[in-house]
């Protein structure tokens, strides 16, 4: 049975999380040698050609299997070619035709990109573009927090196409020819489609899970069902937070899980593509917890969260990804879509699921690219999705804020384990 840590376990604990072994990301972690699905573990796999043939029915399973048993190896291709920040300029890929596209900015380093891949056994096609994904990444941020008449026009809506390698802003319809009179070289300018969506607080319950806190069990604020727990982190004293989404911030009071007390929201923020909150852990029975896990199907089971994505350029168009909330389904598994886009200017430059309409209640929880059967990275923090539930309204589409994002504004560092 769990017990409430003593004064020197307390002490022990601190000495060893200051030293950074329990909560700190390995540097230079990177996905693992052997990461490929098992056979033993059908369930991820089940989710996974779900997820694919939900945003692209006209896979078959075969081709939906394949394309989940190549993510590592294209992530690798991914790490390769990004580690020259110079030429780098995105990539995506496509499912229906198994085919991973790499943009670079040179012939040389769209050749490398060429060989990366054929040694990976990934088919690929190359693409030489004229600026790199930093580039357009800057840009992006400089307009959604600009003050000109364009910037004031899109109201944050902005995002980045990597496959057309340029920024995009939406803006209202009636603007448009003045929009794009404005826009810089580079920026292309669409009408805003007005998509409607809805912030998923507000929900009805799951199951209690308090005996340590993990991505997507219940978060309660002042006793009321309102969000869900994403991912828990600490700063450079051990102190450790629990992140959920920006807007579920109701002021002062306290957040709990279970019969458990959490702490005060201390920080949060709503703005563009961000949308995060960390709750402060006061309670001692959560604070000596090495934390790094994922609820899953049941509240007594649970699985490791393994990295974090390091950088927004990490996210990859057609990737499968999870989300661990679902207040709706009190066991019920974590949904999976695929990333349809990794900066939607039609959404605040979110990142934008196709495949899954999350549901009221799943505001905060944990997103997280599943690359195996057994490995698990942090992607995103979840905030909102079609009108509806489960696509009881025709949705099929959520949106969340991407953890590189996130992470550098309160200096936490996101807890994880090995499998």
């Amino acid at each position: 049975m769990k017990t409430r840590p003593t004064r020197l376990m307390a002490l022990a604990a601190s000495a060893f999380l200051l030293a950074g072994v329990a909560f700190a990301t390995p540097a230079g972690a990177s996905v693992p040698k052997g990461a490929a699905p098992s056979a033993a573990d059908t369930g991820a796999v089940a989710a996974a050609v779900r997820a694919y043939q939900a945003s692209y029915p006209q896979m078959s399973d075969a081709s939906a299997r394949q394309a989940f048993a190549q993510q590592v190896d294209r992530k690798k291709v991914y790490e390769r070619i990004s580690a020259d920040a110079s030429t780098y300029g995105g990539a995506w890929f496509d499912p229906p035709t198994g085919v991973m596209h790499l943009a670079t900015t040179t012939k040389a380093a769209a050749s490398v990109a060429a060989k990366a891949a054929q040694e990976l056994g990934i088919r690929a096609e190359t693409h030489v573009v004229g600026r790199t994904w930093a580039e357009l990444e800057r840009q992006a941020g400089a307009l959604r927090t600009g003050t000109d008449g364009l910037a004031k026009a899109a109201k944050g809506q902005v995002g980045i196409d990597v496959k057309t390698n340029s920024v995009v802003v939406a803006v209202p319809a009636g603007t448009l020819t003045t929009a794009r009179t404005a826009a810089p070289a580079g920026v292309s300018v669409i009408a805003d489609p007005n998509i409607q969506t809805e912030a998923d607080a507000g929900c009805t319950s799951r199951l209690d899970c308090d005996w340590t806190v993990r991505a997507g069990a219940v978060l309660r604020y002042n006793g009321s069902g309102t969000c869900s727990v994403g991912f828990t982190a600490r700063n450079a004293s051990a102190q450790r937070f629990v992140y959920t989404a920006g807007h579920c911030n109701s002021g002062g009071g306290t957040w709990s899980t279970g019969a458990q007390s959490i702490g005060p929201m201390t920080n949060s923020l709503q703005s563009g593509a961000i949308d995060a909150g960390i709750i402060r852990v006061d309670n001692s029975w959560f604070q000596y917890d090495s934390g790094g896990e994922i609820y899953i199907e049941d509240a007594d089971r649970s699985i490791a969260l393994n990295y974090v994505a390091p950088t927004t350029g990490y996210l990859l168009v057609g990737e499968t990804v999870c989300l661990s909330a679902n207040f709706t389904e009190i066991n019920g598994p974590n949904y999976c879509g695929t990333i349809g886009s990794t900066s939607d200017a039609s959404v605040l430059g979110m990142v934008r699921v196709d495949g899954f309409d999350s549901c009221g209640g799943d505001s905060g929880g944990g997103w997280y690219w599943l690359g195996s059967a057994t490995y698990r990275v942090a992607y995103g923090i979840h905030s909102r999705s079609d009108i509806g539930c489960h696509g009881d309204s025709g949705g099929s589409r959520s949106w969340f804020g991407s953890i590189p994002l996130v992470t550098p504004l309160w200096g936490l560092t996101i807890e994880t384990r090995a499998s």
